[in-house]
């Protein structure tokens, strides 16, 4: 519908926008792939799963998108140079822009909800990008509609180039995010809730079982999946089936906590702190 747009009206603003929805069409396609392969279950290859295919789909995304950005700007800078092309038929340009602003608004709410409940890097992504894409629909049409009324074809190459480099920077946004991932840096909030969590468990906390202190808490987080490890102290007269018991019950609840999919694996060790006081027996409940 966009290129259709631009075909009638011959607008640089239109073009940019064809462009990103372009875009769109192919990193939909990607994230389809992504989705499916990454529900797939961990097998003897892969023993943490499938779930980094949605972030190398997401990086691939934002580079497409900074690359569709850098050709509107290049063809932008040309076009000022050389004398703005003359924009015609805005009505029905104007119409079908509208049209397709509205359906890009509606599936970006879709997916971007989507997959925030489902906790998919790929669908958020995508649907952010098409977000992006609903909003620089919005500037397009109030181009065309300053150029309609005032015949001021200047605005339509500035528009453009506002929009080029805004997909840039949109792009290397959504770039970065997915690359953070891909080498594994902390989410912040994964790992304040863990510490939260256990803080609860220590011997000064309101939950059982009771803990002398922990340390080491790392978590991985791959599309809905987490992978979390940690240390946790207890006394040094427990039995191994007591601290196992203990362990066993943190593990469930850190991962309920971070949203029940995943595994968690927590390590052992005997409170050697003479300030702790804990030699008497701790509650396994």
């Amino acid at each position: 519908m966009k290129l259709a747009a631009w075909w009638i009206t011959r607008s640089d603003a239109v073009l940019s926008d064809a462009l990103e929805s372009i875009v769109n069409v192919v990193a939909s396609m990607m994230t389809l792939g992504a989705v499916r392969l990454a529900a797939k279950p961990a097998d003897a290859d892969h023993p943490y799963g499938h779930g980094r295919v949605e972030f190398v789909s997401a990086a691939v995304e934002g580079g497409m998108l900074i690359a569709a950005g850098a050709f509107i700007i290049i063809h932008c800078v040309g076009a000022m140079f050389s004398g703005a092309q003359e924009v015609v038929d805005t009505g029905w340009g104007l119409a079908l822009v509208i049209a397709a602003g509205v359906l890009n608004l509606a599936l970006a709410w879709l997916m971007i909800s989507t997959g925030r409940r489902r906790d998919s890097a790929a669908l958020v992504a995508d649907g952010v990008h098409i977000l992006s894409d609903s909003i620089t629909t919005v500037a397009v049409i109030a181009a065309l509609l300053v150029v309609r009324w005032t015949d001021a074809t200047w605005i339509d190459p500035v528009v453009a180039l506002a929009l080029g480099c805004l997909m840039i920077f949109l792009g290397w946004r959504v770039a970065r995010g997915s690359v953070n991932r891909l080498i594994d840096r902390q989410d912040d909030g994964d790992i304040a809730k863990l510490t939260t969590l256990l803080s609860g468990h220590l011997r000064t906390g309101d939950r059982t079982p009771t803990i002398c202190s922990f340390h080491k808490v790392r978590c991985r987080h791959d599309g809905a999946m987490h992978w979390i490890d940690m240390h946790i102290r207890l006394p040094q007269n427990m039995t191994v089936v007591q601290s196992h018991d203990i362990a066993s019950t943190i593990e469930a609840r850190t991962i309920t906590e971070l949203g029940g999919s995943g595994e968690a694996t927590a390590h052992c060790e005997p409170c050697q702190d003479p300030l702790c006081g804990c030699t008497r027996s701790v509650s396994t409940s």
